[in-house]
């Protein structure tokens, strides 16, 4: 993307450009509703649809393919560590934009602007600081900096990103696959 390209408003399905609405809060709902269990997978769709799509077609096939192009539009997070978490960080969010003059209670931004905004935060802000924690490096201990390591393990364990079940046994299992290939070596 170039900074003069407009965000995208439109994503092509089978050579046929369909609107989309990617206000950061749709989106984000969006993505929740991936996680909600009570939900069958065509509700989800539906509810996917309803929230991304002024007009959601009427087909599965053709809700799967929208949804699968507005997906593959979406800027992609690296697939390291996590240091954020719009649930379990929403009120330092908020608090965050709220400190840049932009009220996200009231705001319907595009999610590619959201991401940007979110990305040039303060570095003084307690959402950064937390961030900050979470991605420090834990040193080598040594009797000179014990109290140090003791101080900042406390810190991570506090602002810890909480995993859910499914996430924990995915970790688990990627690690368990990446040991497996370097025994294997």
């Amino acid at each position: 993307m170039n900074v003069y390209d407009p965000y995208p408003e439109t994503v092509v399905v089978d050579g046929e450009e369909i609107r989309v609405n990617l206000a950061f809060d749709r989106v984000l709902k969006a993505l929740d509703v991936q996680n909600m269990e009570d939900l069958t997978q065509a509700d989800k769709l539906d509810l996917q649809c309803k929230l991304l799509l002024p007009e959601p077609p009427e087909s599965i096939t053709q809700k799967v393919k929208a949804l699968t192009a507005i997906f593959d539009t979406l800027p992609k997070g690296d697939s390291g560590d996590r240091h954020l978490d719009f649930h379990q960080d929403a009120k330092l969010i908020r608090s965050a934009f709220l400190r840049i003059g932009i009220d996200l209670t009231q705001s319907h931004m595009h999610f590619f602007q959201f991401l940007e905004l979110l990305g040039d935060l303060p570095t003084d802000c307690a959402l950064m600081r937390v961030i900050e924690i979470r991605q420090k490096p834990v040193p080598k201990l040594t009797e000179s900096n014990k109290e140090y390591v003791a101080e900042l393990m406390k810190a991570k364990a506090r602002y810890a990103i909480k995993m859910s079940d499914e996430e924990r046994r995915a970790r688990f299992a990627a690690k368990l696959k990446e040991t497996s290939s370097i025994l294997r070596g």
